[in-house]
C-alpha cells in the first residue's frame, strides 16, 4: 500500500509539472505553418555580426504566399535579416501556406510582423483584424503607391462593345489584377462575363493572358499594368489598354498589438527608411528586385486606402457565375 502511495504521488507531481510547464510555454515562441515553410535559423541564413545570445527577443515575421517558397525565402531573408540588425532581434522569416493561416496567427500571437497582400489585408479587415493588429506601412513599387488591372486588346478593337460574342481570357480566380478587379469592372457596367462573351479561359499567368492577345489566341485579356509597362516598355505589339480598373493598393504590414505593438513606431521608421541602396551588414541588398523581391520601398497610408479592395473582394464573392462557363 505505501509503495502504491509513492507511485500515485509520483504521477500526480509529475501531472502539475507538466502542466505548469505547458501553462508557461509562450505560443509566440512557436512556429507558424508547415516545417519546411519557417525560415530564418541564424547559423544557416542570417548573415549578421550580431550573436544570437545578443539578442533581446524573438520576433516572428510571416508573408502571405505569393510564390514559389525557395524564391519568396531568397527574396525576403535580406529584410528580415536587417529587421534582426535594426531591432536587435531575432526575426524568423515565415511563408504561411495561405492568408487565413497568417491571421489566425497574427490573433493568437506566434506571428509579430505580417505582410498582408493587398486582397488578403481587405479581407482580414472584414473579419476585424484591427482589433489584433496595428497597421505599420504599405508597400511601394517605383515610386507608385498602386497598381491597375486592365483589359488588353488587339489595337482594331474600338470599344467594349465591340468583344460581345468573343473570346476572354483571365489569369486565375485569385488574382486581383487578372480576375477580381476586371470582373469588378465588368460587373459595374452591367456585363456578366460568362454570357457576354463566346469563350472565358484561365490562362494562369500575366505573360500567358498577354501573348495569348498578341498572338490572336483571344480577343482580349485581363492583366496588370506593370506586366506591360516592363516588359513592352514603349509599344506593345499589336495591342493596346481598352480598359483599366480602380487602383490596386500594394501589401500592407502591421504588427501584433498584442505581442509587438512597441515595435511599430521603429518599424515603420526602418521600413520608410528604406532606399535602394541599403544593405545588410553582410552586404546583402534589401530592396533587390532582381532577387525577386517585389516592392521598391515603402510608405504611409491609413487603412481607408484597402476599402476599395474589400468593396471589390465583396462585389466579387456575390456574383454568381453560370454553371456552363467554359474554363
Amino acid at each position: 500500500m505505501y509503495q502504491l502511495r509513492v507511485t500515485c504521488f509520483f504521477f500526480l507531481a509529475l501531472c502539475l509539472f507538466v502542466c505548469r510547464g505547458e501553462q508557461a510555454t509562450d505560443v509566440s515562441q512557436l512556429a507558424a505553418g508547415k516545417k519546411e515553410e519557417v525560415y530564418g535559423e541564424i547559423d544557416a541564413t542570417l548573415k549578421t555580426e550580431i550573436s544570437e545570445t545578443a539578442y533581446t527577443r524573438s520576433i516572428n515575421f510571416g508573408v502571405t504566399p505569393w510564390g514559389d517558397i525557395e524564391k519568396m525565402r531568397k527574396a525576403y531573408q535580406p529584410l528580415a535579416t536587417y529587421l534582426s540588425e535594426k531591432l536587435n532581434a531575432r526575426v524568423r522569416l515565415m511563408i504561411v501556406q495561405e492568408y487565413r493561416e497568417l491571421v489566425a496567427d497574427l490573433k493568437r500571437g506566434i506571428v509579430h510582423i505580417a505582410s498582408f497582400s493587398p486582397g488578403a489585408y481587405a479581407d482580414a479587415l472584414d473579419e476585424g483584424i484591427s482589433k489584433d493588429s496595428l497597421y505599420v506601412a504599405s508597400a511601394q513599387l517605383k515610386g507608385k503607391d498602386f497598381y491597375r488591372g486592365i483589359i488588353v486588346v488587339k489595337n482594331e478593337v474600338k470599344d467594349i462593345a465591340s468583344l460581345k460574342g468573343k473570346s476572354f481570357a483571365f489569369v486565375e480566380t485569385g488574382s486581383s489584377s487578372g480576375y477580381k478587379y476586371p470582373l469588378a469592372l465588368f460587373l459595374s457596367n452591367q456585363i456578366d462575363p460568362y454570357k457576354y462573351f463566346s469563350k472565358v479561359y484561365f490562362l494562369g499567368s500575366h505573360p500567358n493572358v498577354v501573348e495569348a492577345v498578341i498572338n490572336g489566341k483571344v480577343d482580349a485579356g485581363a492583366t496588370w499594368d506593370g506586366y506591360i509597362e516592363e516588359n513592352y516598355p514603349t509599344n506593345p505589339p499589336g495591342i493596346k489598354v481598352l480598359l483599366k480598373t480602380e487602383p490596386i493598393p500594394y501589401d500592407a504590414v502591421v504588427v501584433s498589438r498584442r505581442k509587438a505593438a512597441d515595435l511599430a513606431p521603429k518599424l515603420r521608421e526602418i521600413l520608410t527608411g528604406l532606399k535602394s541602396y541599403t544593405l545588410t551588414k553582410g552586404g546583402d541588398k534589401i530592396l533587390n528586385l532582381d532577387t525577386g523581391f517585389p516592392y521598391s520601398g515603402y510608405v504611409v497610408h491609413s487603412d481607408a486606402i484597402y476599402d476599395i479592395v474589400r468593396r471589390t473582394g465583396k462585389a466579387v464573392s456575390r456574383y454568381k457565375k453560370p454553371g456552363k462557363a467554359d474554363e
